[in-house]
């Protein structure tokens, strides 16, 4: 795209036609899509029918349709609710590492664009909003168009300041309406305190955590060895270290705790909790965000 400062893959997005992003339980919303609520909808008024997705309940297929047309319907009834998913974008400097294409923000907004389609797809709605210093609001969207600008949108992002979570998650929290999918992609580098505020914070809906990293964050490269100067992505603060291998071991042992940390406050609230390198591939990424990776 012209003038986009970010790239975003989407040639993966057509093997996503199959698959629906399942409701573990009632995520209430007020348009009308095609997902089905906790509520089997028995004694419920037919108000109108969708086509057969994998996974729907054989229960649910309009059997006297099918004769007619040779073609699986689902019956939705009255008390069908629908998908609202809103995807928490991180868009703090730290999410341009590494200097390569993908860097982490281009990888992350390429999974929220794959899980959007999958929503969109299905005639549901979905907010992609970023966040660092400050909250960057979006509309609910719905639809191919929207869907449309919204991959246009995410290569103009500007990616810069800090990741702060928490603020993030105090901000959004009055403007989700109804009980909702919330899907965080972060690189979670913020403070842990911020991280378990922020989950607290929004677990009444249905919570997911999506960590994006690169190899190099978790073990310093063998190029980086000597008096190495050090500057943070976020505050630009600036610190020299004589790295070696004593160094490197700490190093590692401290982010593998920050990781022990946050798997901690994923279990302690019982939401899942997926750790993905930029150097998988997307579509596996995504299937295994909805479950079927």
């Amino acid at each position: 795209m012209a003038g986009a400062k970010h790239t975003i893959d989407t040639s993966f997005l057509t093997q996503l036609d199959r698959y629906a992003i399942p409701l573990s339980r009632r995520v209430t919303a007020v348009h009308t899509g095609s997902h089905q609520s906790t509520r089997t909808g028995a004694g419920l008024d037919i108000i109108d029918h969708r086509k057969y997705n994998q996974g729907d309940s054989l229960k649910r297929i309009d059997w006297n349709l099918y004769a007619r047309t040779e073609k699986l319907y689902i019956r939705r009834f009255e008390e069908d609710k629908n998908l609202n998913m809103v995807i928490l974008l991180d868009a703090s400097s730290s999410m341009l590492f590494p200097d390569s294409t993908p860097n982490k923000f281009e990888y992350a907004a390429t999974v929220a664009a794959g899980v959007s389609y999958i929503v969109m797809k299905h005639n549901d709605v979905y907010t992609i909003t970023t966040f660092a210093d400050d909250v960057d609001y979006a509309k609910a969207h719905k639809g191919r168009d929207d869907f449309l600008r919204t991959i246009d949108a995410l290569t103009q992002i500007s990616v810069s300041g800090s990741t702060k979570l928490a603020d993030c998650a105090d901000s959004i929290y009055p403007r989700i309406k109804s009980k909702s999918m919330v899907l965080i992609i972060s690189d979670f580098l913020d403070n842990l305190d911020s991280v378990r505020n922020a989950v607290n914070r929004l677990s009444r809906h249905e919570l997911i955590l999506v960590h994006i990293y690169d190899e190099n964050e978790m073990n310093l490269p063998e190029t980086v060895d000597g008096t190495i100067k050090f500057i943070d992505s976020e505050t630009n603060e600036e610190i020299s270290f004589t790295v070696g291998p004593n160094f490197k071991k700490e190093y590692a042992n401290e982010y593998a705790k920050h990781i022990a940390e946050l798997e901690k406050i994923a279990y302690d609230f019982k939401i899942p909790y997926f750790r993905v390198s930029i150097k998988n591939e997307p579509l596996d990424t995504v299937l295994k965000i909805i479950g079927e990776g």
